[in-house]
């Protein structure tokens, strides 16, 4: 009598779990690579607002004061005359390359005309003032609860 013993064959299968390690790895993969590709430009300001404000799309160069007065370029922290310098290596590779003064809320006036004139000593006339764009308020067709218009 011959018995018909089951083989491996024919109960192979497709295991799961090794599957889903590999697709999470290849997720972490994607994610990281798109963080890496939108790295922000420099130090995060509480900025004034301006109603005209646009935004830039050019090689530029980001110089910030934080609202203890340190200046930056991009996120590095720099005196004034290692702005000097970052400014005039960056003005002679890019003649056309535009600056962005990022500068605090709280920061004083004066800290601001210095940096911009060391920005005009350099060279640097094309020069921008970073700012937030200002919330535009949603227009409501319903009437308002205090006037009854």
């Amino acid at each position: 009598m011959k018995i018909h013993l089951p083989s491996e064959h024919e109960n192979a299968r497709i295991e799961m779990l090794p599957l889903i390690d590999v697709v999470f790895c290849i997720l972490t993969f994607f994610i990281l690579a798109a963080v890496s590709l939108t790295r922000q430009q420099a130090i995060t300001l509480n900025l004034p607002q301006a109603s005209t404000s646009q935004a830039q799309s050019q090689k530029m160069l980001v110089v910030s004061i934080d609202p203890a007065g340190q200046l930056f370029v991009d996120k590095d922290p720099v005196n004034r005359s290692e702005l000097y310098e970052r400014l005039a290596t960056y003005l002679k590779t890019n003649p056309q390359g535009m600056v962005i003064l990022r500068a605090s809320q709280v920061v004083s006036y004066n800290e601001v005309i210095q940096v911009l004139d060391l920005l005009r000593s350099v060279g640097g006339s094309r020069v921008a003032l970073a700012t937030q764009p200002v919330e535009k308020p949603v227009l409501s067709t319903e009437p308002s609860p205090l006037t009854g218009e």
